[in-house]
């Protein structure tokens, strides 16, 4: 297995980053959080403000500000007067961020079962197509941003939208756990886009407990969480090795 490497900042920030538009600091955090998320920026990397800065052409200011935001979601930790990096990945709040999750989505899915419109059931079976085709095409990033518009389309059929943010920010952890097992290539897309399916049955036959519970099975239970963490040797072993702090070396002045 090859472990991955850090990468230095001017190869993974690029101005182009902030090209979605809106305010500055916003662009700034989005762009860091997906980097983290995707595990692009490891755990322990330092993110000096000054070289964020000058890698996405920008001032101090907004970084200071994005990283503050980025430090309130748990992914940075910030050492006054010495240095800021990527926190590294915390078991406790991915296991938090799956009751979570758990939680509000059967609860949305259970809604969803009652309150959705016919346009609710077409979104959800247009992104099941698409869905199907990704897999076709062996494009397993489409698929995962997918699976993420999929359970988006479900809280808004639930008339949840709130939900959304919620969520958001409570599965920082697994986001970052699911990124390290699509490097393994460890995925299990078929299943997954059945369980879909399941889900936008019961919503479009509008029946709540069928609903509710076939997105509990979807999701899994905690202890079916814990169980997995540990069942794939390799996975273990890359998680181990990222996430242990390693020696830095700060050569400019």
């Amino acid at each position: 297995m090859a472990l991955p490497v850090e990468r230095p900042l001017t190869d993974v920030l690029q101005p182009s980053l902030l090209a979605g538009g809106g305010p500055l600091v916003v662009q700034i955090h989005k762009a860091l959080r997906t980097l983290i998320l995707e595990t692009v920026l490891l755990p322990w990397q330092t993110l000096f403000e000054k070289d964020v800065a000058a890698c996405l052409e920008v001032s101090k200011t907004p970084v200071r500000e994005a990283i503050i935001r980025l430090s309130e979601e748990g992914l940075v930790t910030v050492v006054p007067k010495s240095r800021t990096y990527v926190a590294p990945i915390n078991l406790d709040r991915f296991l938090e961020g799956c009751f979570v999750r758990l939680q509000l989505e059967s609860g949305a899915a259970k809604r969803a079962a009652a309150e959705r419109s016919l346009e609710d059931v077409c979104n959800l079976k247009a992104c099941l197509a698409r869905q199907e085709e990704a897999i076709a095409a062996e494009d397993y990033t489409a698929f995962r941003h997918l699976d993420e518009e999929f359970h988006s389309l479900v809280i808004e059929a639930a008339k949840l939208p709130g939900v959304i943010q919620l969520l958001e920010t409570a599965k920082v952890e697994i986001d970052r756990i699911r990124s390290l097992k699509q490097r393994l290539n460890i995925r299990a897309t078929d299943r997954v886009l059945a369980q879909h399916r399941s889900i936008t049955s019961a919503i479009a036959d509008k029946d709540p407990a069928k609903a509710e519970e076939a997105m509990r099975t979807h999701l899994g239970s905690i202890e079916t969480k814990v169980w997995e963490l540990g069942e794939n040797p390799e996975f273990w072993a890359l998680f181990e090795a990222i996430n242990r702090e390693r020696p830095r070396f700060r050569l400019s002045a």
